[in-house]
Formats: C-alpha cells, structure tokens, sequence
C-alpha cells in the first residue's frame, strides 16, 4: 500500500514561514547582540571595580601605616616628656637660682686679682 502524501493545509504558506523565521532570527540576534554589550559592559565594570578596590585596599594599607608611625611618635614623645623636669623640680630650682644669685658670683681669675690687689695694699 502506498502512503499518501502529506498535504499541506490550504492556508499553509511556505513564503509566510520563511518570512516569519527570518523575522524571529532578526529578533534573536538583536538579542545576542544585547546580551553581548551587557556582558562586556559588566566585564568593563566588574574589572574597574577590582582596580578601584585594589586602590583603596593600598591607600588604607599606608593610612595603617601612618597611623603606626604615629602612635609611635607620641610615644616617643610621652617617654621623653615624663624624662624631663615636673614643676615641683623647676620651682626648686629656681628657688636655689635666686637664694644663689649667680650674678653676683665672681671668676677665679677675678679673685686672683682682687686678692693681689689687697695684698698689695696691704703691703704698701
């Protein structure tokens, strides 16, 4: 027995179909090509992202490290404060300044003369 042929339905229009298949692979690669500029776009994005992270990670490294040497300083700083003289130490050094009055206080080469000069005196 032979089989019949298929027959196509009378509104059944290959040049339709064509055209609709066209239609949908049009559409389909103005798709991908979106697809593919929002790929690239994040790609772009996402690696500016890394270099700019990357940026940040170093300046806060070194914003540490400042941070560091400065703690450093004012400890350097606090140390070499508590070696010096309190008020108490410099007000009695003072006291013993103006009690001494160093003004007043007279060379050994000027003693040597006064002294000569008396005996001289005395002498004559």
């Amino acid at each position: 027995m032979a089989k019949p042929a298929l027959q196509q339905p009378p509104d059944f229009d290959s040049a339709k179909l064509y055209l609709w298949v066209k239609a949908l692979e049009g559409k389909v690669n103005n798709l991908l090509r979106e697809v593919d500029i929002l790929k690239n776009d994040f790609i772009n994005k996402n690696s500016q992202l890394k270099k700019d992270l990357k940026i940040f990670n170093e300046e806060l490294l070194e914003t540490r490290r400042e941070h560091e040497q400065t703690l450093q300083r004012m400890d350097l700083i606090i140390r070499e404060l508590k070696q010096t003289a309190g008020i108490e130490e410099v007000t009695t050094l003072k006291k013993y300044l103006e009690f001494w009055n160093p003004m007043n206080f007279v060379t050994q080469k000027d003693l040597d003369r006064i002294l000569e000069i008396k005996l001289t005196e005395k002498h004559k």
